[in-house]
């Protein structure tokens, strides 16, 4: 009866585990909240009948059905990749493996406990087991609040996945090896040994190996655990960085009344002519997934500049003069003196370099008509023609302290005209592929 007992207990951990390293290792995230707990109920009744049905093969059984479930739940709470993520079962399985096992037999065979003996060390061990689930349910709920809050979004990076899978796949190796399934499976451990005296050193195999397997499992875990909180400080101090950035933006873009949610826009507008070129595989050396997230924060910076031009000149209510144009034309250059002056003084982050690029060219045009320097075609950094695009529609659409707000067609006819000449045709291309968006704006 007490075998029957460990063999439930040792199949409900490599349950509960398997579902907890899911969610807070692997970051895969759940059903609905209702679906999910309905999910958990129907596996418990399923694990049950295959364990109680099946007799002596309901152990192994019951093993292969948690994990089908588990990757099964998997795939189920994921939006997208559905399929590989039943994939995902066999590191998952590994790594319970790597965690359990050399906890369960070592000790007792390194003991030479008796069959009594080592099921009291186990029934010991579930019972711990058993008392840090409760106290994690009971007085982990402040972390599960936060982490529900504050990684719901996060998935794991290319190098953690690889590393999961490397120890996983090197867990069921392990778990599976003819040694350890000897071990496993002994009813006298003297016995054991007494097949090996021939100098194989058994034990010492065991012994070492369990421990390793163990020390290195329990590590992967620790660092991507580790991992995950120090990826929500980073976009933390990064929503930070962005917000201060918005700010600085929202004070430059107030001294002129009449330019109210311009940044806002043309991000936005940045935004979705980026993510339509690199759909449509455009730049796509240059559109990778950091130049993204920095074209994103770098974006509302590009009109810096205009904190060092006069009110006079920003907000006449009139056509410039020339003399008051090439003052206007400036804040291209002071913006890329200001952006210089923050990398000196912050180091060289990327984001910095890339509004740099935009608050300098952002008025360059395709034909090498613009200012401040004259160049063009791709010479123009990619961000600053994405901007440009941008600027002007937005420009366009609004209304300053000079003109009323121009008709949307006519906006459009005005970007479609220009391209090949202002604009770079590609950027124009997506712009309209997205602009449907731009309507409501």
């Amino acid at each position: 009866m007490a075998a029957e007992i460990i063999d439930i207990l040792e199949t409900a951990t490599v349950a509960l585990s398997g579902f907890m390293v899911k969610k807070y290792v692997f970051l895969e995230p759940d059903m609905e909240a209702k679906k999910q707990r309905i999910y958990y109920g129907i596996s418990i009744i399923l694990i049950a009948c295959v364990f109680f049905v099946l007799g002596s093969f309901g152990k192994d059984a019951a093993a292969i059905t948690v994990g089908g479930l588990i990757g099964l739940n998997i795939c189920l709470g994921r939006k997208k990749r559905r399929l590989p993520g039943v994939l995902l079962m066999i590191p998952l399985l590994g790594i319970i493996n790597g965690l359990l096992m050399p906890v369960m037999l070592v000790p007792p065979y390194l003991l030479y406990l008796s069959e009594q003996g080592r099921q009291i060390y186990q029934f010991a061990v579930y019972g711990i087991l058993a008392v840090l689930l409760v106290l994690f349910y009971v007085k982990g709920k402040k972390w599960r609040v936060w982490f529900h809050e504050n990684l719901k979004n996060r998935s794991l990076r290319l190098s953690e996945k690889c590393l999961l899978w490397i120890i996983g796949i090197l867990m069921m190796f392990f778990s599976n090896s003819s040694v350890m399934q000897q071990v496993s499976s002994a009813a006298d451990f003297k016995a054991l040994d007494s097949v090996y005296d021939s100098g194989f050193g058994i034990r010492q195999f065991v012994g070492i190996s369990s421990m390793a397997a163990f020390i290195m499992t329990i590590t992967i875990v620790v660092l991507i655990v580790q991992g995950n909180k120090r990826a929500f400080y980073h976009e933390k101090v990064s929503g930070m960085q962005s917000g201060m950035i918005t700010l600085m933006a929202d004070i430059v873009e107030n001294r002129d009344d009449n330019t109210g949610g311009h940044i806002k826009r043309t991000a936005n507008y940045v935004e979705q002519i980026a993510k339509e070129l690199k759909r449509r595989g455009a730049y796509k050396d240059i559109l990778t997934d950091e130049y993204m997230k920095d074209l994103i924060v770098a974006a509302p910076l590009h009109d810096i500049g205009k904190i060092h031009i006069p009110d006079a000149v920003l907000n006449k209510p009139g056509r410039l003069t020339d003399e008051e144009f090439a003052v206007m034309k400036t804040h291209t250059t002071a913006g890329k003196e200001l952006l210089d002056h923050a990398k000196d003084e912050l180091g060289e982050y990327s984001y910095l370099t890339m509004a740099t690029e935009m608050a300098a060219y952002h008025h360059e045009w395709w034909n090498g008509k613009g200012y401040p320097y004259g160049i063009s075609g791709e010479e123009i950094p990619l961000c600053a023609r994405i901007m440009a695009v941008a600027d002007v529609f937005d420009a366009l659409r609004s209304k300053r302290c000079y003109k009323e707000p121009m008709p949307l067609e006519k906006a459009y006819s005005i970007i479609r005209e220009e391209s090949g000449t202002h604009f770079d045709p590609e950027v124009v291309d997506a712009f309209f592929a997205v602009s449907d968006g731009f309507e409501t704006e």
